[in-house]
């Protein structure tokens, strides 16, 4: 849970900025159908770059420990279960206990509103269902295909409320206030996920209203029956009703030109605010808080139900692509308490962080992919993560004595054999081959000089085979 409430608490960051380029920039123009179609994708750009941006696994918070070393390439360490801030537990439940409020009031309006569509009587048309009802102190609305209206306002209109309706029932309407509800019972504690429902409403709005100007109908006289019809209850968040508040925004938009095409060229600015809301995640105090957050459950007790274990961590894999590093760790003997986050990679004096860190975990055993964004041949180097709150440190010279040699053979029989040991992994003289991250012939792989090779490194999923030279 600890890790869903992070996930969203970033996303709204990512949501509030978005949103305040789409009011400075957007908002005023005359292209409604535009302006709605930016809103539903600033709720898609929110909860999916925060997961393609992998700021989970680069979360780090740093404490050294003393570390051995064994005769089998292992670092043995002593593991305590990770803590839970009491805090982390307190925020999960208020926000648990505000999403569940928020979801019973919609739930609640839901239920008046199908209470006043069943009350009604029901006339069906082409593509929607007129229901007539007999409380005149509810303003015309629609809802799914149903448009609600008493028969007075029916009669007396020249139909353009039912025009003004049938637009929202037309335009699919409901399945936006759907989603932006949705957003609002899970991000219930994020200003922003009601002010763009409030906006996506007022978009409808405007769509609605001028889908009665250009069906021929005055704008004076439409106008003056919207002032008339400000009174009255509406159903909030769930419905489009004719009366919605926002009445002097929406007349003046009812005199404003159409936007040009070159309007749509503002939709850009959100790009930079996207970039900047993930640059706030990755500043360190906001990552130590979203790191805590991730690691908080319902209950403390999960965090401390496990006993101190020694856990063993050893490099299995060492991946040069050229471009950058790919780096396997094995740990075993860890129980089921187990935090990976960080990722630093420690190069000839300069220090890389981890592009992506990822951790699987299976009856105790643990592997750890980390990629790097480092490409030259390695001097000094050494890897750590962040386990459990303590800082794992893993040294490149440990893995290459305790791991076997890696040769290459060449024969004009059966083009490159690449070797470990005594035993031949593959002929792969239908490998692409890259030098020093350039891809070469094998014709040209046969012409180097095998003094010049300063490590070597085999992806069989790629089928590839990667060279660094000096």
């Amino acid at each position: 849970m600890g890790k869903f409430l992070a996930y969203l608490i970033i996303s709204g960051l990512i949501m509030i900025a978005m949103y305040l380029a789409y009011k400075l920039f957007i908002a005023r123009d005359n292209q409604h159908g535009f302006n709605r179609g930016v809103l539903l994708v600033v709720y898609v750009v929110s909860f999916i770059s925060f997961p393609l941006y992998n700021f989970f696994n680069n979360l780090a918070i740093k404490t050294p420990i003393e570390q051995t070393n064994d005769n089998t390439g292992f670092i043995n360490l002593t593991l305590e279960p990770f803590a839970r801030p009491l805090w982390g537990t307190i925020l999960i439940w208020i926000f648990l206990i505000g999403a569940f409020i928020v979801t019973i009031k919609t739930i609640i309006t839901w239920i008046r509103i199908v209470r006043v569509v069943h009350s009604g009587e029901k006339v069906r048309k082409d593509s929607f269902t007129l229901v007539f009802i007999d409380d005149y102190n509810i303003a015309p609305f629609s809802w799914l295909h149903y448009i609600i209206i008493n028969r007075n306002d029916f009669n007396n209109t020249d139909n353009a409320i039912i025009t003004h309706e049938l637009k929202h029932v037309r335009a699919l309407h409901w399945i936006d206030l759907l989603i932006a509800q949705i957003v609002c019972i899970l991000n219930w504690f994020n200003p922003v996920a009601w002010l763009m429902r409030d906006e996506l409403m007022l978009v409808h709005e405007y769509q609605a209203d001028m889908a009665v100007i250009d069906n021929g109908h005055d704008p004076q006289e439409y106008q003056m029956l919207l002032v008339k019809k400000a009174v009255g209850s509406r159903f909030p968040s769930l419905t489009n009703s004719i009366n919605h508040s926002k009445l002097k925004k929406r007349i003046t938009m009812m005199y404003k030109s159409k936007s040009g095409a070159g309007g749509k060229l503002k939709a850009l600015a959100l790009v930079p605010m996207v970039a900047l809301a993930l640059g706030v995640v990755t500043v360190p105090t906001v990552k130590a808080a979203v790191s805590a957050i991730s690691d908080s459950d319902v209950s403390l007790d999960k965090g401390n139900e496990n006993s101190a274990v020694t856990g063993k961590f050893r490099i299995t894999s060492l991946n040069n692509s050229g471009i950058e590093t790919t780096v396997v760790v094995m740990g075993e003997d860890l129980g089921n308490n187990l935090s990976v986050s960080g990722g630093t990679f420690t190069n000839n004096g300069q220090t890389y962080t981890a592009k992506s860190l990822n951790t699987t975990m299976t009856n105790g055993a643990a592997t750890i992919t980390a990629v790097f964004p480092v490409s030259e041949s390695y001097e000094n180097a050494s890897i750590a993560f962040n386990i459990n709150g303590q800082d794992v440190k893993l040294n490149l010279d440990d893995f290459r004595r305790n791991s076997q040699t890696n040769s290459i053979s060449i024969s004009p029989s059966n083009g490159i054999v690449i070797s470990q040991g005594n035993s031949t992994l593959s002929t792969v003289g239908d490998m692409e081959i890259y030098l020093d991250g350039k891809k070469i012939s094998e014709k040209e792989m046969k012409a180097l000089n095998p003094e010049t090779i300063v490590s070597m490194s085999i992806d069989k999923q790629k089928n590839a085979i990667y060279i660094t030279s000096k």
